[in-house]
């Protein structure tokens, strides 16, 4: 995020960024066209990561520079607000969901986070997402995405009472098995602004095998190289305000036998085990995931075991136990404004009771700082009355914020109140339809016919401002539809 909204006004810290951004990508540019000249992997990664201290002395010249007094304007409404995001990550191996999920989504213990991202892997012939959908729908979430690149699923739930603050909902997929051309290995992957921050969930499978710990480097980049996003603010997945990276990244335990892990393991040594791990390895060395963090882990290896059971493989290959499941997540430590972006990890766990795939789920609770004041998406709804009447047509009003373009085949959903997600609703009208009150108005209106709302059910609805590619813009308050007028004649 480049700029933090107070009520209705927008201010963008542009001063110096552009200047930023420019003097890097040259500087990038040239980089990539020298590591290109040597084709050598090894020389791109060194190059890169030159590149990344440049930018970051760049940016702490910048944080200097621009601690004027005119920062101390906004001292007094310096507040933020925390929410919470549930993560979940789990190689499926194929296996059906589970009949009670209670503890999967922690449940049983409230307060429930505000959004649930989730990422599967290796799902084959079973309906995870409806599983999800109807537990989830039950307390309360929406389902605002999924994206799915043959077996990894990315599934995003967020609690109803946060719609209106949910806008930009984007998604993106990229295929790095057999050279990119085949989707058993990658990420797909899911953002959206979130009452004034922006986040992005990459679910990623990278590269198996305990040897190949290159390939999953090159995964990495090309998945960050690869994805590409419509916001111009964040329009690559380290651009955003809160990076959440999960998935069965396959990284392994070096230099020690089987025997040993077994050891460590019973002695729940697991610090012990962290010392061979790959991915901490290649994290210290800055190869990838540079600033990314990750939670205290105080659960044994998520990886691999006898399906069904609590042992570790005793199949003729006996592999190593890994912590192969993981859940990192990347935050800028910069203000914007009055917003000064944070992240904790409230817990990090695995969830061993949950025995029917080779993996066990890992899960993470991060709580993340967003501005105090809450930041609509850019439709907002202005209902005249909270019941309409089945015999007449409708006409509902919306208003349009200045800086979002809308298109033709933009369309606003009728939906029961509990909807569970964005396809179940019941009736359309193109915003192609809409009228404005002027040629230069932000204000217009659609009309939902009379033989239209006459079909409905008396119950409560809401109205759901929609793009074409289903990103959320807007949400009305809830409203009745009635059958009652003929007995007011």
């Amino acid at each position: 995020m480049r700029s933090v909204i107070l009520g209705e006004n927008i201010f963008v810290e542009r001063t110096g960024i552009n200047l930023k951004k420019r003097i890097c990508n040259d500087f990038d540019v040239i980089l990539k066209q020298m590591a290109s000249a040597f084709r050598d992997n090894a020389i791109t990664r060194a190059l890169s990561r030159i590149s990344l201290s440049f930018y970051h002395l760049l940016t702490v010249k910048k944080s200097n520079a621009y601690n004027t007094p005119k920062r101390k304007q906004t001292i007094i409404v310096n507040k933020t607000k925390r929410r919470r995001i549930y993560l979940l990550t789990w190689n499926v191996n194929g296996k059906a969901p589970p009949d009670d999920m209670n503890n999967l989504l922690q449940l049983g213990h409230p307060p429930l986070p505000d959004i649930y991202a989730i990422g599967l892997q290796e799902v084959s012939g079973y309906d995870w997402e409806s599983a999800f959908t109807y537990v989830l729908h039950n307390n309360n979430f929406v389902r605002i995405k999924s994206r799915k690149l043959q077996g990894i699923h990315t599934f995003l739930f967020v609690h109803r009472l946060w719609l209106p603050y949910v806008s930009n909902v984007e998604s993106e997929l990229t295929r790095t098995g057999f050279g990119g051309y085949w989707g058993n290995k990658g990420a797909s992957t899911v953002r959206l602004d979130f009452k004034g921050v922006n986040i992005v969930v990459v679910n990623c499978h990278l590269a198996a095998h305990r040897e190949e710990v290159m390939a999953r480097i090159e995964d990495v980049d090309t998945i960050i190289e690869s994805q590409k996003f419509k916001d111009v603010d964040s329009d690559n997945i380290l651009d955003h305000d809160y990076v959440f990276w999960i998935g069965d990244m396959n990284f392994r335990l070096d230099d020690i036998s089987r025997d040993q892990v077994l050891q460590l393991i019973q002695n729940r040594d697991y610090q012990a085990l962290l010392e061979h791990d790959q991915l901490s390895m290649v994290r210290e060395e800055r190869l990838i995931f540079d600033k990314f963090q990750e939670g205290a882990i105080s659960f044994p290896p998520s990886y691999k075991f006898d399906n069904g059971t609590d042992v570790y493989d005793t199949s003729e290959k006996k592999r190593v136990p890994a912590y192969t499941d993981r859940i990192l997540y990347l935050y800028h430590n910069t203000d914007y404004g009055p917003l000064k972006l944070n992240a904790d990890v409230m817990s990090y766990r695995s969830h061993p009771i949950y025995k029917s795939s080779d993996h066990r789920p890992v899960s993470a609770i991060i709580a993340f700082s967003v501005p105090a004041k809450c930041i609509h998406g850019p439709v907002t709804f202005q209902l005249e009355d909270p019941r309409i009447y089945k015999e007449i047509e409708h006409k509902f009003r919306y208003k349009i914020r200045k800086d979002f373009e809308t298109a033709a085949d933009d369309w606003i959903g009728l939906y029961k109140a509990n909807f569970p997600h964005f396809d179940s609703y019941l009736k359309y009208q193109w915003v192609s339809q809409a009228k404005y009150l002027t040629s230069k108005d932000r204000n217009a209106s659609v009309t939902f016919s009379a033989s239209q709302i006459s079909r409905l059910d008396d119950d409560t609805y809401v109205l759901c401002y929609m793009t074409r590619k289903g990103s959320l813009c807007g949400i009305s308050p809830e409203f009745e539809v009635s059958s009652e007028f003929k007995c007011c004649l």
